[in-house]
């Protein structure tokens, strides 16, 4: 009786373990699967972008001739999936699941129910790399591989060892071990051992991918959206892309002062040595959407230079946009050659080829066409208004490069440049935009011109009465009457008016 309710009482503890097991398997799942759909899909879009698996007999046979050739081909392939909408998310999740389902079932019969114990820490530290951008998803199926060899060897082991204690049946266990671990480090290596630092999920970065990949993909208002929501958090990466936003919808010349600017920073990204990869490529957004292809490409192929993989679909569909634009049908090949070898940009590749373009394409090239310069500048990337001037010089209709140049001067607060640039490049405006016009008022007062000049400029009545009751409140604010700093800021704050008198570099 006593022998069989032992046995009963280890099958009951040995259900309830597996019972236990499986339910942690089960929530980590669900928990990872929500965590990268709702929370964290920037990272999986962008990873996707900037990696590139081509289905073509040479590049697979590569794999083949590089150390763990199963895991890297594996993760590769998995990679160019991330960014769909809920398949990424599943194969992440199902990946670092299965990760500690296998760590547990290799020290469960060591330690029993603690083996859950390294299992959830495992799958913690490889989620912590998977939330940064530059630990592959390969590094992460080589642990998978390995660890389910090292779990196929200990129970063919166990399994020789229970059923028979002959030297012959050892020795063959033995070397079957042998062999099946040396397949198992030729097909997955030993493990990423390279100190790739666990990270916090950076949420922040996330929220800057998200409003990039609605750039990219087209989703305009809900881009909008996701700036409004982060107005109260403003930084200069938002206002990178609400001004990019803005010239596009046409709406910089009576909008810009409605969202944050931090002077002229919110109007481009740097590119220097300590540039991280995704703001070097970002930064070449403004510079394709003004026409201004060389920096443009400069961006690109830094950007992509500096990346993980030295490679992406993303940066490869720019550059064969760009060289189409420049007329460059050899150069435009070649990249869409390679496109053509990938299972979800061949359809977009194929569009691009001289013998498929359809009139859409065809017209949105030639507009491109016309905000491009025909003639040579020496000048650094970052010289933003001399590019600038040498657009509008080559085509002075460019009203993209006319809106950020007019931005770059009043941003800087140099009103009398902006005038200049103003009657340069658009003396026969026949109604003043907003900003405009009130930087325009700021300088006509500030020469002394008469009534007939300003009325010669198009300024709106409406904008005149209303420099008009700003002046008066902006008195009030030089007295020292207390609440004259907050009427002024409630009812003007969003004016150029404001802007120019009170808005501060902070030190």
């Amino acid at each position: 009786m006593r022998l069989k309710f032992g046995v009963k009482s280890l099958r009951q503890q040995s259900k309830g373990r597996t019972y236990l097991a499986c339910g942690l398997a089960v929530a980590s799942l669900l928990v990872l699967f929500v965590f990268f759909q709702f929370f964290y899909r920037g990272h999986l879009c962008h990873r996707e972008q900037f990696s590139l698996f081509l289905w073509a007999a040479e590049p697979l046979r590569a794999y083949w001739l590089a150390p763990a050739p199963l895991a890297k081909l594996t993760g590769d392939m998995l990679t160019q999936f991330l960014g769909i909408r809920i398949v990424g998310p599943l194969i992440m999740s199902v990946v670092l699941t299965l990760l500690g389902m296998l760590v547990y079932r290799l020290l469960a019969r060591f330690l029993g129910v603690w083996a859950l114990i390294p299992a959830v820490l495992v799958v913690v530290l490889e989620t912590g790399r998977q939330c940064g951008l530059t630990y592959p998803l390969s590094s992460t199926l080589q642990w998978v591989g390995i660890v389910a060899t090292l779990l196929i060897i200990e129970r063919c082991i166990l399994q020789s060892l229970t059923r028979s204690t002959a030297k012959r049946s050892i020795v063959c266990s033995a070397f079957f071990s042998v062999a099946f671990l040396s397949l198992g480090l030729w097909l997955f290596g030993w493990g990423d051992w390279e100190k790739r630092a666990v990270v916090t999920p950076e949420m922040n970065v996330e929220r800057m991918l998200t409003i990039d990949n609605d750039w990219y993909h087209g989703r305009l208002d809900r881009m909008q959206q996701r700036l409004d929501e982060q107005s109260n958090h403003p930084n200069r990466f938002n206002s990178y892309y609400q001004n990019l936003l803005l010239t596009t919808q046409y709406r910089m010349g009576d909008e810009l002062m409605h969202y944050y600017q931090p002077f002229q920073l919110g109007l481009f990204l740097p590119v220097s040595a300590t540039t991280s990869y995704p703001l070097i490529y970002m930064s070449g957004e403004m510079w394709f959407q003004l026409g201004d292809l060389t920096n443009a490409e400069h961006s690109v192929l830094l950007g992509m230079l500096f990346s993980p993989n030295s490679v992406g679909s993303r940066p490869l569909m720019r550059l064969a946009e760009i060289s189409l634009i420049r007329g460059d049908e050899a150069a435009a090949m070649k990249y869409l050659r390679v496109l053509e070898k990938t299972l979800f940009y061949r359809r977009w590749a194929r569009m691009h080829m001289p013998a498929e373009r359809p009139k859409g394409l065809l017209r949105w090239m030639e507009m491109k066409r016309t905000l491009t310069v025909m003639t040579d500048t020496v000048r650094t990337p970052m010289d933003i208004d001399t590019s600038l001037r040498h657009l509008l010089n080559n085509n002075p209709d460019n009203v993209f490069a006319r809106d950020y140049l007019f931005s770059y001067d009043l941003l800087d607060k140099d009103v009398e440049s902006f005038v200049k640039d103003y009657d340069r490049y658009l003396p026969s405006q026949a109604v003043i935009q907003r900003t405009w016009a009130e930087a325009m008022l700021i300088w006509l007062v500030a020469h002394g011109r008469p009534d007939e000049e300003v009325a010669a400029r198009g300024i709106p009545p409406a904008v005149i009465a209303d420099f008009r009751e700003y002046n008066e409140l902006y008195k009030s604010v030089e007295t020292g009457i207390p609440s004259g700093y907050r009427r002024i800021q409630e009812e003007f704050g969003k004016t150029y008016w404001f802007f120019y008198h009170f808005a501060q570099i902070k030190q």
